[in-house]
């Protein structure tokens, strides 16, 4: 039993994390811990569970209440957003912390048992994080009370600050941990956009009223749900949007909406009168992986090997995934020299990356020997205006470079100026 545990322990994702992403967790984690044995044994009384009640009887309706819309809209994507904090700003605005985490925890828990499977890791962190979050909102409110006085104008300005709190502490404690888990990240997959930063504010302002409400009576917190409902429902469009244009195997831009950015970047390099490169990667004997160890593992290394190139990339270089095995990258002010820089820089990346860890993180598969399962990726180059002026040309001389790249060996970087012939054969 005990070697079954030990066994178990070991194969938690948790341990799959890079150095840095497991040291914020962790601390995140038993900062929240601390916290949370601190503000109990400090709580003078239990009075305000009723308002416990309300906000969680009431939280949970609407969270259910729009379940159906969420399943849809949790799809895709790494970042997502609700209104469910609007009741955790109100609990740190008028419960004690103690009985503010109390209201925290019993939605994570509902979540977590309505959610079925998720990695524990990042449920506790997510819930360490609202715990945080929901520490930081009370003392500032607190602070704020006693610097504004007591007049209504500045009840709420202390409120709107303390809603501020709340989200600027989860958006900063989250953001922090996706850059550092999944490398690369961009700005928009860490902390949002503008449409998550309108979701967020809208769920800051909405939990201020709802604080306020709940201070005249806290069963007016049931007052909400229907309001919330309409508001989740809304949330749905950016969600189809952003599946509209993300794959949903790789979390990267999907062919059609790489195309539009890079006609974009194309029409900005002929007017500032810059070159542009176009890179066309192809994964090495991927139908070997598939046939060996079964699609979804192929799916996993697929999804790791999209991440590496996305972590090796700027920010302002526009991945995508071209299709199968193909992944392309345009990037932007880059001519020959720095294009043949950036591919082998890939192409090594993708070589040394402890593919196998990647995967059994996710995938329980005891085939994936860190010593055998290793992929190797062969890069077409093409830079703009020397191999075309169009997005379609660079792409049609990056495949024909690619494949050259595959004809010699595999495991290579070919540049379209140097092919010397129209047309090479593909490998078989």
């Amino acid at each position: 039993m005990v070697a079954q545990s030990r066994r178990s322990v070991r194969k938690w994702a948790l341990w799959t994390l890079t150095v840095p992403a497991f040291v914020v967790v962790v601390l995140v984690d038993f900062a929240a811990l601390g916290y949370g044995v601190q503000t109990f044994t400090e709580l003078p009384s239990w009075h305000g569970l009723d308002v416990v009640a309300a906000l969680t009887l009431s939280a949970l309706i609407a969270v259910e209440g729009a379940r159906r819309v969420e399943n849809r809209r949790r799809r895709g994507g790494a970042l997502h957003k609700d209104l469910a904090p609007a009741w955790m700003i109100a609990a740190a605005i008028i419960l004690h912390p103690a009985l503010a985490i109390l209201v925290v925890v019993l939605l994570r828990i509902w979540w977590r048992i309505r959610a079925g499977k998720c990695i524990p890791y990042r449920w506790a962190f997510s819930t360490s994080v609202h715990i945080l979050a929901v520490g930081a909102a009370h003392e500032v409110f607190g602070s704020a009370r006693e610097l504004f006085g007591g007049g209504e104008l500045a009840l709420v300005a202390s409120m709107v600050l303390t809603a501020v709190t709340f989200v600027a502490t989860d958006t900063l404690l989250c953001g922090l941990a996706i850059s550092l888990i999944v490398p690369g990240s961009s700005r928009e997959e860490t902390v949002g956009g503008l449409d998550d930063l309108c979701i967020d504010a809208t769920a800051a302002m909405f939990g201020c009223l709802l604080a306020g409400a709940c201070l005249i009576s806290p069963w007016f917190a049931f007052v909400a749900i229907p309001i919330t409902l309409t508001a989740q429902r809304a949330l749905l469009l950016g969600q189809l949007e952003s599946e509209a244009q993300t794959d949903p195997k790789t979390s990267l831009t999907r062919v059609d909406w790489w195309r539009r950015q890079t006609e974009e970047m194309l029409h900005n390099a002929r007017t500032q009168r810059e070159q542009m490169s176009v890179l066309l990667i192809d994964i090495d004997h991927f139908k070997q992986v598939n046939d060996r160890h079964g699609h979804l593992v192929g799916d996993e290394a697929l999804r790791a090997v999209a991440t590496i190139l996305r972590s090796a990339i700027r920010a302002k270089d526009v991945i995508g995934r071209f299709g199968g095995e193909e992944f392309v990258i345009a990037l932007p002010d880059t001519g020959i020299d720095e294009a043949t820089v950036t591919a082998d820089r890939l192409r090594n990346a993708v070589a040394g990356s402890p593919l196998a860890a990647m995967c059994a993180g996710v995938l329980d598969d005891p085939d994936l020997d860190p010593d055998t399962f290793h992929l190797t990726v062969s890069i077409g180059v093409s830079v703009y205006p020397a191999d075309g002026i169009t997005v379609h040309d660079l792409l049609l001389q990056a495949d024909r470079a690619m494949y050259a790249a595959k004809a010699a060996g595999r495991n290579r970087v070919r540049l379209a100026a140097d092919l010397s012939v129209l047309t090479t054969p593909k490998p078989h």
